[in-house]
């Protein structure tokens, strides 16, 4: 009698250890399809198209600078040309707009605990330059008060769709 009871308790210690692990295994599985889902919502809703738009505006930027763009030192807020302007508000403009919004609207798929400072100042600057454009239809031409965080905000966009991509590709293990 005493060899059936250590048997049926031996039966019943196995069958709830092996329910203990499957569950933990369950939950870990869980996690991990909740981390990666948010890796890939993160990819999806904020970073892709934020390095998409960026490396596009960057691309107008430079060729700009190559052909129509006053250097640096001969830039005014009343030197802007109309071919300037127009590239301004109907190319630049739009897509830092979109970025801004993005931004704004996704903020909860950021990395970081807090709004990184690339991207504050980048959205800071394109309020800016919305004031300074609405300035220019005043007729009062200046700088926008808060100059383009440069390449601060590009290496932050870069380098966070990266890591996002290595974290895609490795499954968000951790």
């Amino acid at each position: 009698m005493t060899a059936a009871i250590i048997t049926a308790s031996a039966s019943i210690v196995v069958a709830v250890l092996a329910f203990l692990l499957s569950q933990h295994s369950r939950i870990r599985q869980e996690r991990r399809q909740a981390r990666l889902a948010r890796v890939n919502g993160q990819l999806r809703d904020l970073y892709g198209p934020l390095n998409t738009l960026v490396d596009t505006n960057g691309q107008i930027w430079e060729a700009l600078r190559a052909t129509t763009f006053p250097a640096r030192d001969e830039r005014n807020p009343e030197s802007g040309t109309s071919e300037w302007l127009r590239w301004r508000d109907q190319v630049l403009m739009p897509t830092n707009r979109r970025i801004r919004y993005l931004i704004i609207e996704h903020a909860d798929l950021i990395i970081e605990t807090e709004t990184p400072k690339p991207l504050l100042d980048f959205c800071a600057h394109v309020l800016s330059v919305e004031v300074a454009i609405t300035e220019e239809a005043e007729g009062v031409n200046r700088r926008a008060l808060i100059a383009h965080p440069g390449d601060d905000f590009i290496s932050y966009v870069h380098d966070s769709f990266i890591r996002h991509q290595q974290q895609r590709l490795l499954g968000s293990i951790t």
